[in-house]
């Protein structure tokens, strides 16, 4: 019985991947957090789309929402990001075998210190590198 779990999540993870609306949401979310709402207007998808692809990206642990911020006229928008870093996906023996490099915490707080990070950084014998 576990073995067919497996095989029906890999099958899932591998049709998921196969969608070119997910693998454009992962894409943009890896570059940078999105909301629904970006995602719909950068990449031409249907909002409904996009809500039902955050979706099921969440619920199969590619994707995370971040955080949440409040708009001026009191709607909430979530942020999402994509959480894997490379996916491989191996055909052998008439078997599918998928596997997932997940982002490393560590990333996180590069992307942080780069976000903060002062333009004239060097001034300070501040070195930032890519």
């Amino acid at each position: 019985m576990k073995k067919e779990k497996i095989m029906k999540n890999e099958e899932m993870l591998i049709e998921l991947l196969g969608n070119k609306s997910s693998r454009a949401i992962l894409t943009l979310t890896s570059r940078m957090e999105c909301s629904a709402l970006q995602l719909c207007l950068e990449l031409g998808i249907p909002l409904t789309t996009v809500y039902r692809k955050l979706k099921v990206l969440e619920d199969s642990g590619l994707i995370k929402h971040v955080k949440t911020i409040i708009n001026l006229s009191g709607n909430e928008e979530k942020y999402y990001r994509c959480l894997i870093n490379a996916v491989t996906v191996n055909f052998n023996r008439g078997m599918f075998d998928v596997s997932f490099q997940m982002e490393d915490c560590n990333d996180k707080i590069v992307r942080l210190w780069k976000r903060f990070a002062l333009p004239d950084a060097n001034e300070f014998g501040i070195k930032i590198s890519e």
